[in-house]
C-alpha cells in the first residue's frame, strides 16, 4: 500500500484511497499485533522517554524521514525506500538506510534487530503505537489531517525533530530560511499578475483527478506564494478531492499544473489526448496545461519547498502569466 499523494501518499491517490478505508486499517493493525505478539513484543513494557538526543532514529513517517535528513541526521530506516527515494529525492538517503517494508505492514522484527533509539511514525499509524513503542520511544508526526492544519503541523515537526536529535538551533534556522525562499518566491511571482491555477494528479484512467484544496499544505502554500488555488470545493481528510474532469473547466481562467508520476501519469495522458473533454477545457485548449515534477504532498517542510520551486517556476513563464 501507498500513503501520499498519487501512487501512495508519495503523491498519493492509491494512498488517499486506501487510508480512507477504516477496515483496511484495522486489518493491517491485526496482523501487526499478531506478528508483535510472535515476535515477543506484546507484554514487552513501552520503552521511558528520550533522557538524552537520539542519535539512531527510525521513520516510518516520510515526512518525518525527510525533515530529519534535511536536518543533516539521516535516518536509520525507512520503509518502502525505492518509492521514498522517487518522490522525496532531495535530501539523498545514504545506501545504508535500512528498508523497513510497506509503511502499513513494516518489519518490526528488523525494526527491534536495529534498537533504535527513537521511532517516528505517521499520526495514520496511531492506533499501532504501542507496539512500536515497546521497541523505542515512538512519536506521532500529525501531518496528514486535513482538519489540523497542516502547514502549521509541518513547521512544528521540524522544530519537534530538530530537538528529538539536539538540533534546535538548526532547525529554527532552517524553518527561517524556507520563510525566506517563500518570500523571495512570492515577490519574484508578483512582478506581473498571474493565473489562478489547479493542482492536481491524473487518474490513470484519464477520466478524473485528485485536486488539491483547502486543508493541504499545498493549498496554503499557494497562499503564500501570493497565487490563488482555483479548486475552493469540499476537499477529503487528506485536503484533496477526487472530480470529473470537466470541473477543472470551473475557472475558465486557471492553469492545469499536474503531477509528472511517470508511467501512471503517461496512460493518462494517452488517453486524454483522444478525449475531446480534456481537449476543451480553457487551459488546455489555451496552452494552460502542464506536466510538472512530482512532489510528496504529505511530505514536510522539504518537500513543501520542493513544491515552492517547482510551481513558481512554471507559474513565472507563459503557463501563468495573465494577458
Amino acid at each position: 500500500m501507498h500513503i501520499g499523494h498519487a501512487a501512495v501518499p508519495g503523491s498519493g491517490v492509491r494512498a488517499a484511497e486506501s487510508l480512507e478505508n477504516e477496515r483496511a486499517h484495522a486489518s493491517r493493525r491485526r496482523r501487526l499485533c499478531l506478528f508483535a505478539a510472535a515476535q515477543g513484543l506484546v507484554g514487552i513494557a513501552p520503552r521511558r522517554a528520550l533522557a538524552a538526543p537520539a542519535a539512531r532514529v527510525a521513520c516510518i513517517d516520510w515526512a518525518s524521514a525527510e525533515t530529519l535528513a534535511w536536518l543533516g541526521h539521516m535516518p536509520l530506516a525507512v520503509p518502502e525506500l525505492a518509492t521514498y527515494r522517487r518522490w522525496l529525492p532531495e535530501p539523498v538517503l545514504p545506501a545504508a538506510t535500512v528498508d523497513l517494508g510497506a509503511r502499513s505492514e513494516p518489519n518490526l522484527e528488523l525494526l527491534a534487530a536495529l534498537r533504535p533509539d527513537l521511532i517516528y511514525i505517521s499520526n495514520w499509524q496511531s492506533g499501532m503505537q504501542s507496539l512500536f513503542g515497546r521497541i523505542a520511544p515512538t512519536v506521532t508526526a500529525a501531518v496528514i489531517d486535513a482538519r489540523r492544519a497542516p502547514y502549521r503541523r509541518i513547521r512544528e515537526l521540524l522544530l519537534q525533530v530538530g530537538k528529538s536529535v539536539g538540533r534546535d538551533d538548526l532547525a529554527r534556522r532552517r524553518l527561517s530560511e524556507f520563510d525566506a525562499s517563500i518570500e523571495g518566491m512570492r515577490a519574484a511571482l508578483a512582478a506581473r499578475p498571474r493565473r489562478p491555477l489547479y493542482v492536481a494528479v491524473l487518474s490513470e484512467s484519464g477520466a478524473q483527478a485528485y485536486v488539491y484544496g483547502k486543508g493541504s499544505w499545498v493549498d496554503a502554500l499557494l497562499a503564500r506564494l501570493g497565487l490563488r488555488n482555483a479548486w475552493i470545493a469540499k476537499t477529503s481528510l487528506y485536503g484533496n478531492s477526487l472530480v470529473g474532469i470537466s470541473e477543472l473547466a470551473a475557472d475558465p481562467q486557471a492553469a492545469i499544473l499536474y503531477l509528472d508520476q511517470g508511467p501512471r501519469t503517461q496512460r493518462a495522458e494517452a488517453r486524454l489526448r483522444g478525449s475531446t473533454l480534456w481537449r476543451g477545457l480553457p487551459a488546455v485548449a489555451g496552452g494552460r496545461a502542464a506536466a510538472i515534477a512530482p512532489f510528496y504532498a504529505l511530505g514536510g517542510i522539504p518537500s513543501a519547498l520542493r513544491c515552492a520551486r517547482i510551481v513558481s517556476r512554471v507559474m513565472s513563464g507563459p503557463v501563468g502569466a495573465r494577458a
